[in-house]
């Protein structure tokens, strides 16, 4: 995922991704990690990791499953429901500490683990192995995971005014929320303090920058994933009705001409979405949890896929997320037990394949694998 400039691209490096069985990660300064060349997988290795290479995480430990072997890397994920992402190559997974604003990496291959000060919530897929996050007042930081140079600024940027007017909040930082060749798309959010915002979005390309504005309902907790044509994307947010209950809403937009298509109203009386992804097929998948507005009330947990007549389940039960594989196997994170409206649904990972079912964790909140198959 990146952004080209006409001629030769952004000039970006981004590390990430980590390791397993006792790497020990390096910590460095604002920009990189510098550490010893890890030995890479021997034949043996190999033949064992053949299989599914998907990444899963709870919230103290990003893992990386490539066959028979789990990778794994502590890290202090807290309460956020963000998906695992891969870098474009599909050779690094990274997810970042929502305490510490860490970005945490894992790499499939070499099995390393790095760790990046970055000072930021969320951070996107460019290109190859560079990742790239948002850094105040106004610059696109990367990294190239698979090299050695420090994380450094890869473009300034001044953000135009919004052409949607705020409405009585202050502008309160930004972040990158999904990545194309084409296109970064950002987020600057509007706030007010305790639950409120608005989410006004940016879409930048190698000559410009597109202010987008707000789209209706996709106000608080926004996240968004590319889709396959290179310049939409599908949106995913929360408007609030209330300090204790909001409507949960989709929508996709198309950067390069601002078009918004509304998809249906999510089921229930209070709503969130998010973790959207749009496969190569052109479906549409989302997380959601709805609830009764009503103090205590708990929240019930799925993941619903775009239909003809509005949203149906991916599973024949809840899940918390699934990733499914046309020729091999299921994976999915069944939900547990129903949490509070502003709490984290987790579950029990499972893979089916066959008439096989195995667990491989629990306490799991997110999944990710790599573009090609996701």
């Amino acid at each position: 995922m990146g952004i080209a400039t006409k001629a030769t691209g952004w000039r970006a490096r981004i590390a990430v991704l980590g390791i397993v069985l006792g790497a020990v990660a390096a910590v460095a300064g604002c920009g990189g990690v510098d550490q010893p060349a890890l030995p890479r997988l021997t034949p043996a290795e190999e033949q064992a990791a053949k299989g599914a290479v998907f990444a899963y995480r709870t919230d103290a430990e990003l893992a990386v499953v490539r066959g028979a072997e789990t990778l794994r890397a502590p890290g202090s994920f807290g309460y956020s429901s963000a998906a695992v992402t891969f870098t474009r190559d599909g050779h690094y997974a990274f997810a970042v500490e929502t305490s510490s604003k860490t970005l945490v990496a894992l790499g499939v291959r070499d099995r390393s683990v790095t760790r990046i000060p970055c000072d930021c919530t969320d951070a996107v897929a460019l290109r190859g192995s560079v990742v790239g996050w948002w850094r105040e007042p106004g610059e696109i930081m990367s990294m190239d995971l698979a090299g050695t140079e420090p994380a450094a600024p890869e473009r300034e940027i001044v953000l135009p005014d919004s052409p949607s007017p705020l409405t009585g909040g202050a502008w309160d930082g930004a972040k990158l929320v999904a990545a194309t060749d084409e296109f970064v798309l950002l987020a600057r959010v509007e706030s007010r303090g305790l639950w409120w915002e608005k989410s006004h979005l940016y879409a930048i390309g190698a000559d410009v920058i597109l202010p987008l504005g707000r789209v209706p309902g996709i106000d608080a907790g926004l996240s968004a994933a590319a889709g396959p044509d290179g310049h939409t994307f599908v949106l995913a947010g929360t408007t609030a009705r209330s300090a204790t209950c909001g409507s949960g809403n989709v929508a996709t937009i198309d950067a390069a001409t601002n078009g918004v298509r509304a998809l249906p109203t999510l089921p229930g009386e209070c709503s969130a979405a998010y973790s959207p992804r749009w496969s190569a097929d052109g479906s549409i998948t989302i997380a959601t949890r709805k609830w009764a507005d009503a103090a205590g009330a708990p929240s019930a947990v799925d993941r619903l896929q775009s239909a003809a007549q509005g949203w149906a389940p991916v599973g024949e039960y809840p899940v918390v997320d699934m990733l499914p594989r046309a020729q091999e196997s299921t994976i999915e994170v069944v939900a547990g037990e129903p949490t509070d409206a502003r709490g984290t649904p987790h579950g029990v990972l499972v893979v089916h394949k066959g008439d096989a079912r195995e667990e491989l964790a629990k306490q799991v909140i997110s999944l990710g694998a790599p573009t090609a198959t996701n």
